[in-house]
């Protein structure tokens, strides 16, 4: 097994229990500010419902007649209940309606969570490149020094030229260089992940996870079929639809006939028969009639916000089918070459700069030869990392439904 692998390898299991990645989300979602907002709006959306449906609050008052101040009091003094009685199931649209509302809002707390279990994961994954490419630029630097030093002894002894050791020099500065950037790209990745995970105080430490974990294996209809059915804006959408739906039926009930009732009690002073009259009680009772207003304009108003609502889910399903197969092609090319790369170009290229640099030290190779191959070694590993990093993206998308746009 070649260095380049058995780094690889070596890296697979910490030597302390390291940061783990569903320990991480779990923890997310119970502080992340974007959870706590959408937990809010069910709450929110709870209370409503339970006041939707309610019963109109009744009117109280007092009544009087024939009040002749200047004279004898006379006439009749009382107070009145009226209470407005909903029909045709008002009531029970209203609270249907509200609990609609409440769906819609769960809906949007589930993609909440799918939306920042998708940035953690994203951030994670970032991470655990970034601690990689750290590790081979190190080693990468200390080849290309050891390269360097070679020449340097090689020219003492009168073997090597002068520009052989300034293109070495200048090689291992680059090294250097690129290490020192990915030292830079590694600390904004873990501040990326804490960001992501809502923890100012998370900081680098080692992880559970390798960048040479296997990479999930697919089946593309099947998990485009997964992701339909549990992407959480789809679903938001869908319950939104529904939403609009009900309206319709709340609108087409607003002009149905309410019961009014009325109930009278009083006394008056007047005299029948030579006898006071005393209490009198009295009961209304009448119907709204839809006459002049029929609500039409709010039934088509309502009508088309749902056949909007409506539109905006298959939009919605159009979008996420096409952001689907373009992630699970990124996904399935990534892993492609990644493995391509791991089990076949690495190992391959490494053997030929070690036998490169062995003929450079026994002066049976050019020095330009080693460089070639050592320049070939550094992009072969480059863009292994780049495509282990796209395919660890790509899957941590379709995971999470593709939460991600």
């Amino acid at each position: 097994m070649t260095w380049l692998l058995m780094l690889l390898q070596t890296m697979t299991t910490p030597a302390t229990p390291g940061l783990d990645l569903a320990s991480l989300e779990a923890q997310t979602l119970t502080r992340h500010p974007a959870i706590r907002r959408a937990e809010a709006d069910v709450a929110a959306a709870r209370q409503r419902a339970a006041q939707m449906g309610a019963w109109p609050n009744p009117v109280i008052g007092g009544s009087t007649e024939e009040l002749r101040p200047r004279e004898s009091p006379s006439g009749f003094f009382g107070g009145f209940v009226q209470q407005t009685i909903p029909l045709g199931g008002k009531l029970a649209a209203s609270r249907a309606l509200g609990n609609r509302d409440v769906t819609v809002a769960e809906a949007a707390l589930t993609a909440a969570r799918q939306q920042v279990v998708a940035g953690v994961r994203e951030r994670y994954y970032a991470v655990v490149v970034a601690e990689e490419r750290v590790a081979v630029m190190t080693h990468l630097s200390a080849l290309a020094t050891e390269s360097a030093g070679i020449a340097k002894q090689l020219l003492n002894i009168g073997v090597a030229d002068q520009p052989d050791v300034l293109t070495s020099e200048a090689e291992a500065a680059v090294a250097g260089a690129e290490l020192e950037a990915a030292g830079t790209a590694r600390r904004a990745a873990w501040q990326q992940l804490a960001a992501a995970a809502a923890d100012a105080a998370l900081t680098p430490q080692p992880l559970a996870s390798h960048i040479s974990d296997a990479l999930p294996v697919f089946d593309r209809e099947t998990m485009l079929a997964q992701v339909l059915a549990d992407n959480g804006a789809l679903r938001e959408a869908a319950d939104r639809a529904a939403s609009a739906r009900a309206a319709i039926d709340i609108e087409k009930r607003a002009t149905r006939p309410d019961l009014f009732l009325r109930a009278d009690a009083g006394t008056t002073r007047e005299y029948s028969g030579g006898r006071p009259i005393g209490p009198q009680y009295g009961v209304e009772a009448g119907l709204s009639i839809p006459l002049f207003n029929r609500n039409r304009a709010g039934i088509a108003s309502a009508t088309s916000r749902a056949l909007g609502a409506d539109a905006v889910v298959d939009e919605a399903r159009l979008d996420l089918t096409a952001r689907f197969a373009d992630v699970f092609a990124r996904y399935d090319s990534a892993r492609t070459l990644a493995e391509t790369y791991r089990g076949t170009v690495l190992p391959r290229v490494e053997r030929a700069y070690d036998l490169q640099l062995a003929k450079y030290r026994e002066m049976a190779a050019a020095y330009p030869t080693v460089l070639q191959a050592q320049r070939t070694l550094f992009e072969m590993t480059a863009q292994y990392l780049d495509a282990m990093d796209r395919a660890w993206m790509a899957a941590s998308a379709l995971r999470s439904a593709l939460a991600v746009r």
